[in-house]
């Protein structure tokens, strides 16, 4: 590059970056909960529950539902039906107030904005055989979306939007072993992306400059999960479950644009990297007890080790201070039976709540979330709706997350 060519780019690249960066510079903001990496809704993400589990705190250690339950505890799969198949799909909005541009020194909201996504949540297979259960599942357990941001006025106009998800596909094999043991183990292969872009544009009678920021990322990572189920009475399960530290990284690309028309100045900053983010250990235990023919209980605990969390963003490292947290949940079912076309049927109706603390350490940040459902079970069919409503307590923000989820299985007869 030329030297003249150097000077004219470096206020244009110094105005553009303190305007619009939205990872290193992010990095010395308090951004809490809402980091440009983090998912929407909570950064305690396991498996993917289907609505019975979604509609009992999230508990999905110790009971088996349907295939979903493969991507948090494998070894649940020696209890579903010898071949079954299930589905959910979801919608989650969660609000936030800082965020990317927004309360961070550039944009300014009278309140919160709220992010708001329909998702596919996991569609899967399982079969079990002898003593053996194997199932393949493919799950979109996070999203990465933002409130978008348009602001204008007086010839100037500023826009903002960030998409992205992260999808997995599971593999898990279980089997049954002596004294009410079982054993289960997943591989699992993340890929995802993370899209950003900023576009701000000044006009006049003479010219019109737009300053253009993107940023691409896709990811990429192998992980594994497992578990352990000990059918200890006829009513009592104990789970215990794992998951691997793994990495998602992958590459990532970066476009500055300086533009001014009619003038005919068009100036491209391009730049590459190799992003990643060192996701942490987690491991888990939950119960299930039946307190009678229609009565059941199920409680989880979670211990996600964050304060290992790394991120690498174009080449620098993120400031991310996080600490260790646990995550809980306890539900109550009650199965009414009833009778549908003649035959028995049962009608679930579930309650549950959740603590769910978050690991910034700059903000005591903790949702407590209350989660209900309903469904109808038929000898072969089942489908099952939920609801969770969450508030959290910490930031001074009142911020909220809900999320509805529709949940479908189908076990197949010989």
């Amino acid at each position: 590059m030329e030297p003249g060519v150097k000077a004219k780019l470096s206020p244009i690249a110094i105005l553009a970056g303190c305007l619009f960066a939205c990872g290193t510079a992010s990095a010395q903001l308090v951004l809490g909960q809402y980091a440009d990496e983090a998912p929407l809704g909570t950064w305690n993400v396991y498996g993917a529950p289907s609505a019975p589990a979604v509609a009992l705190a999230g508990c999905q250690f110790a009971r088996a539902r349907d295939v979903s339950a493969s991507l948090a505890n494998p070894a649940l799969l020696t209890k579903l039906p010898r071949t079954s198949a299930s589905i959910a799909a979801s919608y989650g909005a969660s609000s936030m107030y800082r965020y990317a541009l927004v309360n961070t020194g550039v944009v300014s909201s009278q309140g919160n904005l709220t992010a708001g996504v329909l998702a596919l949540d996991h569609g899967g297979l399982a079969v079990r055989t002898g003593g053996w259960a194997l199932a393949l599942a493919v799950a979109s357990p996070e999203s990465y979306a933002r409130p978008g941001i348009v602001v204008s006025g007086g010839g100037y106009q500023l826009t903002f939007e960030q998409s992205g998800y992260l999808r997995i596909f599971h593999a898990g094999v279980a089997r049954r072993l002596a004294a009410g043991l079982s054993l289960g183990l997943g591989v699992n292969y993340a890929t995802g992306r993370l899209d950003r872009a900023s576009v701000e544009q000044t006009a006049d009678l003479l010219r019109i400059v737009t300053i253009t920021d993107e940023k691409h990322e896709t990811y990429k990572g192998v992980f594994f999960n497992g578990g352990l189920t000990w059918e200890a009475t006829s009513k009592l399960t104990a789970a215990a479950v794992v998951r691997s530290p793994y990495v998602k990284e992958g590459p990532a690309t970066s476009l500055l644009r300086y533009e001014v028309t009619p003038a005919g100045t068009d100036i491209l900053i391009e730049a590459e990297a190799e992003n990643s983010y060192r996701q942490p250990w987690v491991v888990g235990a939950g119960v299930s007890y039946r307190l009678g023919a229609a009565w059941s209980v199920v409680a989880d605990a979670a211990w996600f080790g964050w304060s290992r969390y790394e991120g690498t963003y174009f080449d620098e490292p993120l400031a991310r201070a996080f600490r260790d947290i646990v995550k809980g949940g306890l539900g109550l079912e009650y199965l009414a039976p009833t009778r549908v076309s003649g035959k028995p049927a049962g009608i679930p109706l579930r309650l549950g709540v959740s603590v769910d603390p978050q690991p910034m350490t700059d903000v005591a940040s903790t949702y407590l979330s209350w989660t209900f459902g309903t469904g109808l079970a038929l000898e072969s069919f089942a489908i099952d709706i939920s609801a969770s409503l969450g508030r959290e307590n910490g930031s001074g923000r009142d911020l909220r997350s809900g999320r509805i989820v529709l949940s479908m299985r189908y076990t197949f007869h010989e």
